[in-house]
């Protein structure tokens, strides 16, 4: 799972190269993620060098103010939804007390049924 910063990243150039190769201005890109980001453009390359190293796109080519590059079938997947995926289960305290005193009864009957299976035998 990605963090907002490289997740913004990530949405912006799949809107602006798709799965295509594109030349884009490093510069247009940067005014193009949200300000509250605070994204400079030392680090937007860090990230696209992130998600290049992690096979999300392919960079062809980068000069001082280009950028040639594309989104690979992994990011295509990871933002079509399964960055959705990956989620923590939330149990609340009400639901430890219940799994609980289920498993307490479980374990008492089952001691419960073994003796009784023992006196017949």
């Amino acid at each position: 799972m990605l963090d907002k910063k490289t997740d913004a990243v990530l949405e912006l150039l799949a809107l602006k190269a798709g799965t295509s190769y594109k030349v884009l201005n490093k510069n247009q890109l940067l005014d193009d993620l949200p300000k509250k980001l605070k994204i400079d453009l030392q680090s937007m390359l860090s990230i696209v060098t992130f998600l290049s190293e992690n096979e999300y796109v392919d960079v062809k080519y980068q000069d001082k103010e280009e950028i040639c590059i594309t989104l690979t079938v992994k990011a295509q997947s990871y933002i079509e939804g399964e960055k959705d995926i990956q989620q923590k289960a939330k149990i609340t305290n009400g639901q430890v007390g219940l799994l609980f005193f289920g498993v307490f009864l479980a374990s008492f009957f089952g001691a419960l049924l073994a003796v009784f299976i023992g006196k017949i035998i």
